[in-house]
């Protein structure tokens, strides 16, 4: 297991000579396995030409280092060279080669019983070991922490971009089902008028108005859809809720239709008001999606609804109640 160790030092001792004095680097991948060659290569560098102080000191841990697996021991220019080198590193690192370099002091100061001494190095080679290991830790949490920031941001675009097709799916959708609603309010409550015995001007009917207003003006042109959108939101809020709103629509549709609201009313005097606005939105020939919408409920509801309504009115015994379900059926 060390001598795995101390190959792969010396891997990493080869990518940090990178383009340095070719001498070290042939030397440092001999020494592990050919220590002898690695001593005969080094006699071919000459440690006062190379460039730097680390080339020095790297030149002085190789040549200790293979004079001991060549003899076991060193001798005094050997431990010179390794103590030179222990001191350069001391300072200037870089922590691997401070690392190989004081367990390689412990280990030949432990071998020639300098046994404090070499307690000393192998302690000084621990805590760099150490600060090697929690280095690459903060570099591995680093990577970690880099790696969920950048998920998270992949995430969180993602989420955004669908969120923004979902919601221009449903604007587009919510103004295609408006833009129904509009043509079937056009159609239908126009109707009312049409329908009027004396062909008099049917009251209730100025949401209409602005409304054929709108498709006059824009008709054909860009505007028109925001035009009509617009105008038909306020006349949806308004059936919805406005009183004053649904009145109009009642005086219209009993304008148009023999006063059957004012009949209903008199037939039914129990019903709810959402009753009577049910039948009322129905009886003016609105269509199920437009009536879902008034009433903000599903159309099974809105089903369920006008049925119920229609078997109450059968079972009555009022006299106009095939009058009531032929309003409710045109």
């Amino acid at each position: 297991m060390k001598r795995l160790v101390a190959h792969c030092l010396l891997v990493l001792l080869l990518v940090s000579c990178g383009g340095k004095e070719p001498g070290l680097r042939k030397a440092a991948a001999l020494v592990e396995e050919h220590p002898d060659s690695a001593l005969y290569v080094l006699d071919g560098v000459s440690r006062s030409a190379l460039a730097s102080g680390r080339e020095q000191a790297e030149y002085d841990y190789l040549s200790a280092y293979a004079f001991y697996r060549n003899y076991y021991f060193l001798d005094d220019a050997s431990e010179a060279a390794l103590e030179r080198a222990c001191l350069y590193f001391e300072g200037h690192g870089p922590a691997v080669e401070r690392m190989r370099a004081w367990e390689l002091m412990g280990t030949v100061q432990t071998a020639t019983n300098r046994y404090g001494s070499g307690l000393v190095s192998f302690r000084k080679a621990e805590a760099v070991a150490l600060s090697i290991e929690r280095a690459r830790v903060r570099t591995g949490m680093s990577a970690l922490l880099l790696v969920a920031v950048l998920a998270t941001l992949v995430l969180y675009f993602w989420a955004r971009r669908n969120q923004t097709q979902r919601l221009l799916l449903e604007t587009r959708t919510e103004n295609e089902r408006m833009m129904s609603i509009a043509e079937d309010l056009r159609s239908k409550v126009a109707a009312l008028g049409a329908r009027s015995a004396d062909k008099k001007p049917v009251p209730g009917l100025d949401m209409l108005d602005r409304l054929c207003e709108q498709y006059y003006v824009f008709e054909g042109t860009s505007n028109l859809q925001p035009r009509i959108l617009g105008e038909v939101r306020s006349i949806v809020e308004g059936l919805r809720s406005d009183p004053k709103v649904q009145r109009n629509l009642e005086l219209s549709l009993n304008a148009s239709s023999d006063d059957v609201m004012k009949r209903l009313r008199t037939a039914f005097p129990r019903w709810k008001d959402e009753d009577f606005l049910l039948y009322c939105f129905t009886a003016s020939g609105f269509s199920s999606t437009t009536i879902s919408t008034l009433l903000e409920k599903d159309k099974p509801y809105v089903y369920n609804r006008i049925y119920r309504l229609k078997e109450r009115i059968k079972a009555s015994p009022s006299p106009d109640r095939d009058f009531f379900l032929a309003c409710l059926e045109k």
